[in-house]
C-alpha cells in the first residue's frame, strides 16, 4: 500500500522527481532540507547530523538540513565531490498563500556553473566545456558564465583527440558536458584522468532541439556564428545546458571567440606541462611556474588575462611589437606605472560582480564594490594621456567611465550595506522620500513609546506599570496582580501572567500597526528600488564588460612591465630571417628561485644556415635540461610581447614548441616508458615545420643502449632531413656527436665541467664541441651514494676501459671473426620455437609488467629446453 506523505513532503516528492540526477536544497523558512536518501548522502558528504521528520501516517523520514545564509559552503562540499545540486526557493509570499507555500527549483549548481564569489578561484577561469561530434568533425564549445566569455573550436582528422585534449589542458574545466556519442572518448577520458583529474563528466540528453538551434543567434551577432553547422550545434548544446541550469537569460554571455591555431603559437598539453608555464609538475598549482615570476597583476581580471597570453602567444610580428611598445611605455614612465599600480588596488573582479547582477545573485556589497571600480577609471584615462604607445591609447578610448551607473549606486546604495537583500538597511537616506517617511515613523517609535509609559503611569497612578513587546502578542502594557484594581475601563486584557497582567488600549493597537507596517514596508521598499537599480546595471553589461576587457589588458602590460624593471628584462628584437638568436640568456624561472648565487647565463643561435641542430652532451644535473627550456621560455616570452632575461636577443615567431622531456611510465594507459617516449617522439616528428622548436631530451634512453642510439641517430637525421626544424637535442650517447662532422647545420655543444682531482664542479656554461666523459660516477658521488659503492664503480670503470683498450688492438680481421662466433653462439642458444617467439613480440606496446612475464617465461622455456631445468 502507497504511503501518503504531508502536503509539504508531497511537494518535495514531485520537485525531486524532476531532478533525480542532483541534491534537492528544499527551502524552508530559514533553512534548507533534504530528505529522504538527499539527506543520507547530504549528512555523509557533509558532515552534519542526519535526524528525521514526521511524514505522516505514523511513519519518519530521513532529514538533514542546512541555514540558508551559511549553504555556499556546504554546497561547495558536495561540488567538490563531483554531486550537482538543486536550489528549490519559495517563489510566494506565505502570507498570501492559500495552502501550502509554492516552490520551485531556480538554479541548478554544477562545477561549471557555480557563480558564489567564495567558491571561484581569483585569477584562474572556471570553464564549463562541451564536446558535439558530428560527420566526423568534432567540436568543443566552452564557456567561463562567472565572466561570460564563450570560445569555440573544431578538430578533424586522425588527430583531433590529442588536439582536444590540449584544449582542455589550458581550459582545464570544471565539468565537461557530452551532446551525443563521441567515436574519441576513452583518449579523452584517460587524458582527462591523467591530466584533468577534477573534471566532472556530464551526459545531455533530452536537449530541446528547437532552442539548441535557436540560442547561439539570441546571444551573439552573426558574424561570430560558426559557419559551421556542427560547430554552431555544440555553441547551441553549451547554452541550453546555462539556460537550463541557470535558469536565466544570460545577457552577459555576448560575445562569441573562435580558438583559430593560426594566429598563436601552438603549445600542447605534453610542452605545456613539460615547461611549467602556468601550472608545475608537482602539485599543479602555479608555485615555481612562468605565470608566477611574470605575475605583478593586481586584479582578478589581469591575472586571468596573464595565463590567457601565456598559454596562447602570438603569431603575428606587428601584434607583439605593439605590446613591447606598451610594456617599454611603461617601463620607461615609472611615476605613472607606480600611478597606475595603486589605482588598479581599487578595482573588484567586476567582470563577475556583472554575471551575479545579470543572473539576479548580486547583493548591495557587489554594487558598491562595482562603484568603487568605475569611480576610479576617470583617473586611470588622465594617466594613460601621458602615454604614447599605440596599444595603450586604444585601451584608454576604449575604456569607458560610466559616470551614470557610478552616480545612481552612489546615490542610491548605503556606504556599509548589509549582505542580505531583504534585510534592510541598503538604500541610503534621501534617495526616496517615502522610505524616509517609513524609517521616521521606526525611528521614533521608542521614543513614543517612552513617552506614552509616562503618560499612563501619571493617569493611573501605577507607578510600576511599563510598556514591552514580543513577537507573540505584540506591544502590551503590563501592570503586577497588586495594581489591576487602578487598571481603567479602557484596557482590555491580553494575558495572565503568575505576578503581572497585561493588557492592549485601543491607542497602542493603532500605534503597533503602524510600527510594524512600516518596519514591512520599508523592507520591501528598499528591495524594490535595489531591483531598479540593478536592471538599470543590467542594461549597460555588455558596454561594462569591454570596459572590464580593457582593465584587464592594462594590468597585464602593467604587470610584465613591472617584472622587466624589477629583474633587468631586455626587449628581444624580431627578425624576419628565420632566426633564434640570444646572448647570455637566464631561466626566468630558476634564477628566481636561486638564493647567494648568480644564475650562470648562456648563449643560443639557432638558424637554417649554418646551427639548425643543436646536440648537446654533458652529465647529468649539468644544466642541459635546463638551458634548453630556457630557450622554450624565453621564446614563449618574446611571442607574448614579454621582456626577457638576456642581454639582447634576436627572435623570428615560432609556429609550434615540441618538448621531449622526461621519461615516466604512463599507467594509466599501460604504456612504456618507451613507448611513451616513442609516441611523443612521433607527434614531433607529424606536426613539427620548418619554424618550429624542437627541445628532445635523452630520447632513446627508455630502451636497450644500441636501440636507443640507432632511434636517436635516426630521429636527429630525420629531423636534419625533412623537418628542417630548429632543434636542441640533448643527450648521453656521445657517439651521436659525430652527426655534425657529416651536416653543415648540426653543430655539438656541452656543458662545461671542471675536474678537481676525484670532484668535478659543473660550470653550468654550454660552449662548443662534444663531452669526452660522462661524469656518471662523480654525479652518483654527489648525490650521496656510499664511498664503498663509489670506489668499487671507478673499479668497474677502469676494467672495462682496459677492455676496450685491449680490444681496439686486436685486428679488424680478428674482430670480425669473433664477432661472427659469437652471433651463431647467440643463435645457437635459442631454439626455433623461441627465436619465432621473440619475433613476433611487438615490444612497443608492451608494459614493464608484461615485459617481465613474458621475459620470466620464456627464460623458463629456455632453461626447459636446456636441460637446466
Amino acid at each position: 500500500m502507497a504511503i501518503s506523505y504531508t502536503p509539504m513532503l508531497e511537494q518535495y516528492r514531485e520537485v525531486k522527481s524532476r531532478h533525480t540526477n542532483e541534491i534537492l536544497f528544499f527551502r524552508l523558512g530559514d533553512f534548507y532540507e533534504m530528505f529522504f536518501e538527499d539527506a543520507e548522502i547530504a549528512s555523509r558528504e557533509m558532515e552534519i547530523t542526519l535526524t528525521s521528520r514526521d511524514g505522516g501516517q505514523n511513519t519518519r523520514v530521513p532529514m538533514c538540513g542546512v541555514p540558508y545564509h551559511a549553504a555556499d559552503n556546504y554546497i561547495a562540499k558536495l561540488i567538490n565531490k563531483g554531486y550537482k545540486v538543486a536550489i528549490c526557493e519559495q517563489v510566494e509570499d506565505p502570507k498570501q498563500a492559500k495552502g501550502i507555500v509554492r516552490r520551485e527549483v531556480v538554479k541548478i549548481i554544477t562545477p561549471g556553473t557555480i557563480l558564489a564569489e567564495s567558491l571561484l578561484p581569483d585569477k584562474a577561469n572556471n570553464y564549463l566545456a562541451l564536446l558535439h561530434e558530428e560527420a566526423d568533425e568534432l567540436c568543443l564549445a566552452a564557456a567561463d558564465i562567472s565572466t561570460g566569455e564563450c570560445v569555440w573550436a573544431t578538430f578533424s582528422g586522425s588527430s583531433r583527440a590529442n588536439t582536444v585534449c590540449d584544449q582542455l589542458y589550458r581550459l582545464l574545466p570544471a565539468e565537461l558536458v557530452l551532446a551525443g556519442k563521441l567515436g574519441d572518448l576513452p583518449t579523452i577520458n584517460s587524458f582527462l584522468a591523467q591530466r584533468v583529474s577534477t573534471c566532472t563528466i556530464t551526459t545531455l540528453s533530452n536537449a530541446d532541439l528547437t532552442l539548441v538551434s535557436e540560442l547561439p543567434s539570441k546571444h551573439f551577432v552573426q558574424q561570430e556564428l560558426p559557419s559551421s553547422t556542427v560547430a554552431q550545434a555544440a555553441v547551441g548544446y553549451l547554452l541550453y545546458y546555462l539556460h537550463y541550469t541557470l535558469k536565466s537569460d544570460l545577457s552577459h554571455i555576448n560575445k562569441l571567440a573562435r580558438v583559430n591555431t593560426q594566429d598563436y603559437l601552438i603549445l600542447d598539453a605534453s610542452t605545456l606541462r613539460n615547461l611549467e608555464i602556468t601550472r608545475n609538475m608537482r602539485d599543479g598549482g602555479r608555485k615555481d611556474t612562468l605565470l608566477a615570476v611574470l605575475d605583478f597583476t593586481k586584479t582578478a581580471m589581469g591575472g586571468r588575462l596573464l595565463k590567457k597570453w601565456l598559454e596562447f602567444p602570438l603569431l603575428n610580428p606587428l601584434t607583439i611589437s605593439k605590446r613591447q611598445d606598451a610594456i617599454a611605455d611603461l617601463l620607461d614612465k615609472r611615476a605613472v606605472r607606480e600611478s597606475l599600480k595603486e589605482l588598479l588596488n581599487n578595482i573588484y573582479d567586476f567582470e563577475r560582480i556583472l554575471t551575479r547582477i545579470e543572473v539576479g545573485s548580486a547583493n548591495a556589497r557587489d554594487l558598491t564594490a562595482l562603484k568603487t571600480s568605475l569611480a576610479v577609471l576617470p583617473e586611470i584615462k588622465i594617466r594613460l594621456q601621458e602615454c604614447h604607445a599605440e596599444q595603450l591609447a586604444g585601451i584608454s578610448i576604449e575604456a569607458r567611465t560610466h559616470v551614470d551607473v557610478a552616480n545612481m549606486i552612489e546615490t542610491a546604495i548605503a556606504d556599509n550595506p548589509p549582505l542580505g537583500v531583504r534585510d534592510g538597511g541598503i538604500i541610503r537616506t534621501g534617495y526616496d522620500l517615502e522610505l524616509d517617511e517609513l524609517r521616521s515613523i521606526a525611528r521614533d517609535s521608542k521614543e513614543w513609546i517612552q513617552d506614552l509609559e509616562l503618560r499612563e503611569r501619571e493617569t493611573t497612578g501605577i507607578k510600576s506599570l511599563k510598556i514591552g513587546y514580543n513577537k507573540v502578542f505584540g506591544y502590551y502594557i503590563e501592570v503586577t496582580h497588586a495594581n489591576t484594581g487602578a487598571v481603567p475601563p479602557n484596557y482590555v486584557r491580553k494575558q495572565t501572567l503568575v505576578n503581572a497582567e497585561r493588557y492592549i488600549t485601543p491607542e497602542l493597537k493603532d500605534f503597533e500597526t503602524k510600527v510594524l507596517g512600516a518596519q514591512e514596508k520599508i523592507i520591501n521598499i528598499e528591495y524594490q528600488l535595489f531591483v531598479v537599480i540593478r536592471d538599470y546595471i543590467k542594461e549597460r553589461i555588455s558596454e561594462i564588460q569591454q570596459t572590464a576587457r580593457q582593465i584587464a589588458q592594462l594590468d597585464v602590460i602593467i604587470s610584465l612591465s613591472e617584472a622587466a624593471a624589477r629583474y633587468n628584462y631586455i626587449r628581444p628584437n624580431l627578425n624576419h630571417s628565420r632566426e633564434l638568436i640570444i646572448k647570455d640568456g637566464r631561466h626566468p624561472v630558476v634564477e628566481r628561485l636561486l638564493s647567494g648565487e648568480m644564475f650562470v647565463p648562456n648563449d643560443t643561435e639557432l638558424n637554417h644556415r649554418d646551427s639548425e641542430i643543436m646536440i648537446i652532451t654533458g652529465p647529468n644535473m649539468a644544466g642541459k635540461s635546463t638551458y634548453m627550456r630556457q630557450v622554450a621560455l624565453l621564446t614563449i616570452m618574446a611571442q607574448i610581447g614579454s621582456f626577457i632575461p638576456a642581454r639582447e636577443a634576436s627572435i623570428c615567431p615560432i609556429d609550434r614548441i615540441f618538448t621531449r622531456v622526461g621519461a615516466s611510465d604512463d599507467l594509466a594507459t599501460g604504456q612504456s616508458t618507451f613507448m611513451v617516449e616513442m609516441t611523443e617522439a612521433a607527434q614531433i616528428i607529424k606536426f613539427a615545420t620548418t619554424n618550429s622548436l624542437i627541445i628532445l631530451d635523452e630520447i632513446g634512453r627508455g630502451t636497450s643502449t644500441f636501440d636507443g642510439m640507432s632511434i636517436a641517430r635516426s630521429v636527429v637525421e630525420y629531423i636534419k632531413d625533412k623537418v628542417k626544424a630548429k632543434t636542441l637535442f640533448a643527450t648521453h650517447y656521445h657517439e651521436l656527436t659525430e652527426l655534425a662532422e657529416s651536416s653543415k647545420v648540426i653543430k655539438n655543444y656541452s656543458v662545461a665541467v671542471k675536474e678537481r682531482g676525484n670532484d668535478i664542479v659543473f660550470l653550468r656554461r654550454i660552449i662548443p664541441g662534444g663531452a669526452d666523459k660522462s661524469y656518471g660516477i662523480h654525479v652518483a658521488q654527489l648525490a650521496g651514494l656510499p664511498k664503498r659503492i663509489i670506489e668499487r664503480a671507478q673499479q668497474i670503470l677502469h676494467e672495462l676501459e682496459q677492455c676496450k683498450a685491449n680490444s681496439d688492438l686486436i685486428p679488424p680481421t680478428t674482430k670480425q671473426q669473433n664477432n661472427k662466433h659469437t652471433a651463431l653462439a647467440t643463435v645457437s642458444l635459442f631454439s626455433s620455437s623461441i627465436a619465432d617467439e621473440l619475433l613476433n613480440i611487438d615490444v612497443m606496446t608492451l608494459t614493464p609488467l608484461e615485459a617481465l612475464n613474458t621475459l620470466y617465461r620464456l627464460q623458463n622455456k629456455a632453461r626447459e629446453e636446456s636441460g637446466m631445468l
